[in-house]
């Protein structure tokens, strides 16, 4: 079964590289003027004013005006890997990472970018990074991958867990040591002493995980496969399933600053509203936006989302989960 898993995982990258890798039409050559909707993004992110996107061919984005236009500060010139996260540790240093294991550090919000990190002869992603101050700071992906920097990523020492090599999909973490890390076979990670020592928790769900959100409180949200999303709220010690009535995976997601609200974003444009007792508020469809990755709210309540079909801005305060 494990077998299994991972070959459908390494099909599956192999099919992006594929598709991120193959011809597109259009003029995308002003970097000034960049048109997003021609490229896949896999991941976005708020910062400060700004909104920075990361995908395909190594290309990231920067938007000064609240995503009405869009500006190429790296693309395949310079690294031509697919970038599969971004995080943001203050409003100048950003981290990027993507296939190759590559870590590209930016100290200037996104302007430009700085190669920390590079392993082509693997070809194994690195799927995301996460910290709660800024400097230090956890970086992990395919296999079981797991660094941490001390230094604000400019440098990561490779750290081993208990695991058998799955996949670790996303980490969050709340205001104090708590943290949780998911994976693939339904695999769950804690730690309370803030990612120094982790325990492995119980499976409430066999399939995979691909992200996983703080609210508040002790109140946890996880997600994955065929629509399956958990609530937590006792800090993961027991989970229940929220019914969204779809079967489409959910990739992506953002959560409202006061941690009452978040969406969930997957494939075909769907969006899943849920507040912060584990209730569904609403599910909708985009069109035209493919599968969904990644969302930002904006200070207005509208939300930005990326994906398969690049960036579009404002739904519109996405129904009611955003009226606080």
């Amino acid at each position: 079964m494990y077998r299994l898993i991972s070959y459908s995982f390494c099909i599956l990258v192999a099919a992006l590289v594929l598709f991120a890798f193959s011809p597109r039409d259009g003029n995308e050559e002003d970097s000034e003027n960049f048109n997003v909707r021609r490229v896949q993004f896999n991941d976005l992110v708020a910062v400060g004013d700004k909104l920075v996107a990361v995908g395909e061919r190594g290309a990231i984005v920067v938007s000064e005006n609240s995503g009405q236009a869009w500006k190429l500060t790296h693309d395949d010139q310079e690294v031509p890997v697919t970038l599969t996260d971004i995080t943001a540790l203050s409003d100048d240093v950003l981290l990027a990472v993507g296939h190759d294991s590559l870590i590209l550090r930016s100290a200037d919000g996104g302007m430009s970018w700085e190669l920390i990190n590079l392993d082509s002869e693997s070809g194994e992603p690195l799927l995301g990074t996460w910290s709660a101050d800024g400097q230090h700071v956890f970086a992990y992906g395919s296999f079981g991958k797991f660094y941490i920097s001390d230094d604000a990523g400019k440098s990561f020492t490779p750290q081993e867990l208990d695991i058998f090599g799955e996949h670790l999909s996303a980490m969050a973490g709340d205001s104090a040591d708590t943290r949780l890390m998911v994976g693939e076979m339904g695999l769950v990670l804690r730690s309370f002493d803030g990612g120094a020592s982790w325990e492995r928790l119980e499976p409430f769900y066999q399939g995979s995980l691909f992200g996983v959100a703080h609210l508040n409180g002790s109140r946890w949200v996880a997600y994955g496969m065929r629509g399956h999303v958990f609530y937590s709220a006792n800090n993961g010690d027991t989970w229940t399933q929220i019914d969204i009535d779809s079967e489409l995976p959910l990739y992506g997601h953002a959560v409202s600053d006061s941690g009452k609200q978040m969406v969930i974003v997957g494939t075909g444009g769907l969006l899943v509203s849920l507040n912060d007792q584990g209730q569904l508020v609403d599910t909708s469809h985009i069109n035209g936006l493919g599968t969904l990755t990644s969302a930002v709210i904006l200070p207005n309540g509208n939300v930005v989302a990326a994906g398969q079909r690049g960036v579009m801005k404002s739904f519109y305060s996405h129904v009611t989960a955003w009226n606080e």
